[in-house]
Formats: structure tokens, C-alpha cells, sequence
């Protein structure tokens, strides 16, 4: 599956070229490390954190989801990515402007939305203004043509993710990242309040823990495979998949308050924060 790397050398340098000239060094050295990376093929540890590495993604992701697919494989070369932003950043940026997959970018905001659709036009991938919400969710999929089973689902939307996933009831996507609340000091599964309307307020009190993921990934069929060393994404794979991935055990993350600029954990919002069951 190394040839999942390579393919997209030579389209990356052609589009690049000519794309942010000041982050160019930086993209193809990143590049560059993915590749090898994949080239060395690190099946002698099953450790996910030796594959972190950022060429388009926030974090370490693009490394993670590559290698990811490396080992359990591709299918539609379909990816759906929300609260993308401009598309400069995002998970599955790489997947798109290099290895070619096809998808759907979602993004709520119009200015956003705007330049988003400029970059893809005339390409495999659609974009979509609207505010994603557990209601809205699969009938936004279907409304772009989205497969029952894409390859990849990335979900960050700075609060409800949990309810937006355990709602996508009719998609059953291979891999799932998503963005989770590593400063929350609660003991259960928890979450903000379910508030469709309510964008991220700046503070820590967004979100949900790990362990409230945990159980909505149960009840749809995925298991933890990774938590980024930043402790901001986490990454599932459906079961169905998981033996090929060959991981035994994923290490949990220490609390991250330097996410919202703070030294302890944050407060509940509005209402406290809710139990997921």
C-alpha cells in the first residue's frame, strides 16, 4: 500500500508550485518525511505515534491517517471533512490536493465557503456551505452524493462532534477522526449540552472527553486506534477493519490545558456538562 504515498509526489510539486510559495521548504520537507516514512514501513511497531507528521493537517494527523491506510487499505478514495475553514488546513487536505481522492468539504461559514469552493473548482471534490448538526447530518451526505461506507470522516466543530457522530446513523465511514476535549477533569463520559446553535466560545468549556466518544464509538462499531500526542484528535476505526491495523494498545493522553490558553481544567458551561450513555 506504499504506492498510496507515492502516487501523489509529482502532483503535489505541480500544484504547489504555484500555491503559498512561503510554505512551500516546509510542505515538501514534510512531505518528503511522510513518504519515507511509508517507504521504511514501520510494521515492527504498532506504535501510531512514531507516524505523526504535518504537511496540511493542525497536528501530527496527516502522518496518522496515512499510515492508518496503509495498513487496513482503501476502498472509494472518499473522504468527508467538516469545519474545514479556507481549506488551507485540515485532515484531509492531503487526501484531496495529492493523493486525489474524491469528497465533500463542509464549511459554515460564507466568506469560508467561498474561497473553499474556488480552490476545488473543477475538481473530485465538493463543498458545501451550512452548519452541520446531529439533525442535518446525514441528509447533508446524501445531498452530495456521499457513499454508504467512505474511507475516511473527519469532525471538528468545536462542540457538538459527539452528537453529530452518534447521529450519522445511515453512513458507516472506515476511519473516523474526531476532536475531543482532553482538559475536561471529569471521571464518566461527558459532554457539553447539545446546543445545535451554539459555535465555540473561546473557552475550555467545549466539547467532549474521550471517554464519551468511547461510547457512541461502541454503539456504531468503531475502536479507539490512536489520540494524537497533542491530545486534540482522536482516531477510530470500524471493527470490521481493525485487525489489519495490528494495533494492541492506545496510550491515553494527559489533560491538555494549553489548548484555550489556561493552567487547570476548564469550567462546565451553561447548564454543566451532560453524561453521554
Amino acid at each position: 500500500m506504499n504506492g498510496l504515498v507515492r502516487t501523489g509526489a509529482k502532483s503535489f510539486l505541480r500544484a504547489y508550485a504555484r500555491y503559498r510559495p512561503p510554505e512551500i521548504d516546509r510542505r515538501l520537507t514534510s512531505l518528503g518525511a511522510v513518504v519515507g516514512r511509508a517507504d521504511r514501513s514501520l510494521f515492527a511497531t504498532a506504535d501510531l505515534s512514531r507516524h505523526e507528521q504535518r504537511v496540511f493537517s493542525q497536528n501530527g494527523e496527516d502522518g496518522v491517517i496515512i499510515e492508518i491506510f496503509n495498513r487496513i487499505g482503501v476502498t472509494n478514495r472518499h473522504f468527508v471533512e467538516f469545519g474545514i475553514q479556507d481549506g488551507t488546513e485540515g485532515n484531509a487536505v492531503l487526501l484531496a490536493d495529492v493523493f486525489g481522492w474524491s469528497g465533500l468539504f463542509i464549511e459554515g461559514d460564507e466568506e469560508l465557503s467561498g474561497l473553499l469552493q474556488r480552490k476545488y473548482a473543477d475538481t473530485a471534490v465538493t463543498c458545501l456551505c451550512a452548519m452541520v448538526s446531529a439533525s442535518n447530518v446525514n441528509d447533508l451526505f446524501a445531498s452530495a452524493g456521499v457513499p454508504t461506507e467512505p474511507d475516511l470522516v473527519s469532525i471538528d466543530i468545536d462542540g457538538n462532534d459527539v452528537y453529530v457522530w452518534d447521529a450519522l446513523t445511515e453512513f458507516r465511514p472506515r476511519v473516523v477522526v474526531i476532536e475531543y476535549n482532553s482538559g475536561i477533569d471529569e471521571p464518566g463520559p461527558v459532554a457539553q449540552p447539545h446546543t445545535p446553535d451554539r459555535g465555540w466560545d473561546g473557552t475550555g468549556a467545549f466539547g467532549a472527553n474521550l471517554a464519551a466518544l468511547d461510547v457512541v464509538a461502541a454503539r456504531r462499531g468503531y475502536r479507539l486506534a490512536y489520540t494524537d500526542l497533542s491530545g486534540v484528535n482522536a482516531f477510530y476505526v470500524r471493527e470490521d477493519c481493525w485487525d489489519a491495523l495490528q494495533v494492541d494498545r492506545v496510550p491515553r493522553r494527559s489533560q491538555n490545558y494549553g489548548l484555550t490558553g489556561i493552567r487547570q481544567a476548564p469550567a462546565a458551561p451553561a447548564g454543566g456538562w451532560h453524561p453521554v450513555k
